[in-house]
């Protein structure tokens, strides 16, 4: 584990993590009290405000003294490590699969309030595992089998989320699908010569179309492509970056392209693949990786196991206040226009 606590990711000890065997029934009776009529984890939705998550996190602490303890310890890794915090087992293993899944959500309400992950259902566990797509589709990397390059969560939304977790379920059993971490603070760092300064003063004050995935869109007309205008580098947050959303960005928005952006984005990538600061780990079965998304980049390798199975559960801190007030561009697809619609 020497490599990832040299590439700002902390290690977490098992022997630290909460007394499921104690606090599980308590923890579970806690979160029925909230979610009413709830019938499986993939159901639960966000309570409505932030007071009513703030009271389930009171009442969760309560319940189960354990649980805040890890918390604060888990929280307190990932403020020193600066990146992530890497959890080799988390001890949920014995548990059946749905239970697995609502002790998780209860770790994450405790850790900041978690964020629907899609608009249709307002969803809060988030099944990344691979699933069909087709036609205009715009899928995201949670959705198929290929490699994902490095990307921030969510760069695609105004405020970007905080946090990021992400617990195995089902490890690839091919022997793909490895994670890949980056501190964005070090890439940013690196660009700061004087070979490279113009692409990052670019990065810093170019606002670039990051494209929504169609899951996620916001506007549910047909044909609407949306994008979030914002630079990479920003005080909050750290960085925002995914390649896919930013060129469907430019092609949907190329008022937005010009060739000194593009040549800066181009230095952005040598950047991230000259892989300084970046290292690669496999996350076994009830392994629990808790990361930065205002700092670390993140990128998986390919698999061919369909029956790889994360959850991912997106938390919001104090970024609501602080993060840079960013446009969300919406339009019609070129060839609807082109039809008249």
């Amino acid at each position: 584990m020497q490599d990832l606590k040299r590439a700002g990711v902390a290690v977490v000890a098992p022997h630290l993590t909460p007394r499921w065997d104690a606090e599980a029934f308590d923890i579970l009776d806690t979160l029925a009290s909230h979610h009413r009529h709830v019938a499986d984890y993939q159901a639960i939705t966000g309570l409505g405000s932030e007071q009513a998550t703030a009271l389930l996190k009171d009442d969760l602490r309560s319940a189960a003294p354990s649980l805040g303890a890890f918390v604060d310890h888990l929280m307190a890794s990932v403020e020193a490590s600066g990146v992530a915090a890497y959890v080799p087992a988390l001890g949920l293993g014995g548990f059946e699969a749905e239970r697995r899944a609502r002790l998780l959500y209860a770790l994450t309400v405790c850790i900041g309030e978690p964020s629907p992950t899609d608009a249709k259902n307002g969803r809060i566990l988030w099944d990344v595992a691979p699933r069909r797509t087709g036609g205009d589709y715009f899928a995201t990397f949670s959705e198929h089998d290929g490699e994902a390059a490095f990307h921030t969560d969510t760069q695609y939304y105004p405020a970007p989320e905080r946090w990021v977790a992400l617990y195995v379920m089902t490890p690839a059993g091919c022997g793909g699908g490895q994670s890949v971490l980056c501190d964005g603070a070090a890439v940013r760092a690196a660009l700061d010569t004087p070979a490279t300064r113009w692409a990052l003063r670019a990065l810093e004050e170019r606002p670039l179309p990051f494209r929504v995935p169609s899951v996620f869109a916001t506007d549910p007309r047909p044909g609407v492509v949306q994008a979030t205008l914002a630079p990479v580098f920003s005080s909050c947050p750290g960085v925002r970056y995914r390649r896919d959303t930013l060129l469907d960005g430019w092609a949907h928005f190329p008022e937005h392209h010009d060739a000194e952006a593009e040549d800066a984005v181009r230095a952005l990538e040598r950047a991230l693949a000259d892989g300084q600061s970046a290292v690669r780990f496999r996350m076994e079965r009830d392994s629990l990786l808790i990361a930065d998304n205002h700092r670390a980049l993140h990128a998986r390798t390919a698999f061919s196991d369909q029956k790889r199975h994360l959850l991912r559960v997106r938390m919001r801190g104090d970024e609501r206040r602080e993060a840079l007030n960013a446009p969300m561009l919406s339009k019609l697809r070129s060839r609807e226009l082109e039809m008249g619609e």
